[in-house]
C-alpha cells in the first residue's frame, strides 16, 4: 500500500473509532486527511469502500493461520493461540494510531459489529471462519484426548465451543469493565 493510502486508512480508522459509520462524513475524513476531494476519489470510491476496507483488515489481523500451530501437544496450541492473539492486538493497536504494548480500544468490535450490519458477506466470512476455527480446535482436542492431555466427557465441540466462546466472553467482559471505569471515574 501507498503511505497516503494508508495515511487516509488510519486516520479514517480513527474517525470511525470516534463516531459510528452514519456520523462520520465525507468532509470529515477530507478535513482530517488533508487532502482533497479529488485525492481522496484517487484511492477510494467513497466513504463505504473506505470503511469496508477498514473493515476487512481488522478482520484479516484477527483471523488465525493455523496450519503452522503444533499438532503434538494441546498446551503447546494454546501458548501459540495466545501468542496470535496478543499479536493481533498489538497489530490493531498500531492500526489505530496506539502504542503496540497498551491496552486495545475496544471500540473497533463496534465498527465489527456495524460492518456485519451493513455488509451481509462480512457475517457470511465471520461464519465461515468460525467453523473453520471450529474444526481446527475439534482435532486438537481429539489429539489431546487420545494423548491424555485432556479427560472429558464433553464432545469435542463442546470443548472446542467453550475456548471460542472464552475469547468472546474476555472481549465483552473487557468492555464491560471498559464501560464501568468511564462511570466511576466521573
Amino acid at each position: 500500500m501507498s503511505e497516503t493510502r494508508d495515511h487516509i486508512l488510519q486516520t479514517s480508522l480513527l474517525l470511525f473509532l470516534q463516531k459510528s459509520y452514519k456520523e462520520v462524513t465525507m468532509r470529515d475524513i477530507v478535513e482530517s486527511t488533508g487532502m482533497s476531494k479529488g485525492a481522496f476519489y484517487h484511492y477510494f470510491t467513497g466513504k463505504e469502500e473506505l470503511f469496508k476496507e477498514i473493515v476487512y483488515l481488522f478482520f484479516r489481523m484477527g483471523t488465525m493461520e493455523y496450519n503452522s500451530f503444533p499438532k503434538d501437544s494441546f498446551k503447546a496450541f494454546i501458548d501459540e493461540y495466545l501468542k496470535r492473539i496478543d499479536n493481533s492486538f498489538k497489530q490493531i493497536n498500531a492500526m489505530m494510531g496506539g502504542d503496540a504494548e497498551k491496552e486495545v480500544s475496544f471500540n473497533f468490535f463496534f465498527i465489527m459489529f456495524d460492518a456485519m450490519k451493513r455488509f451481509p458477506e462480512m457475517l457470511k466470512m465471520e461464519e465461515d471462519q468460525y467453523k473453520n476455527d471450529v474444526a481446527v480446535w475439534e482435532d486438537a482436542i481429539a489429539n489431546a484426548k487420545n494423548s491424555d492431555e485432556v479427560s472429558s466427557n464433553s464432545t469435542n465441540r463442546e470443548i472446542a465451543d467453550l475456548f471460542l466462546y472464552c475469547t468472546d466472553g474476555v472481549f465483552i467482559r473487557a468492555l464491560n469493565t471498559e464501560e464501568q471505569t468511564k462511570y466511576k471515574d466521573k
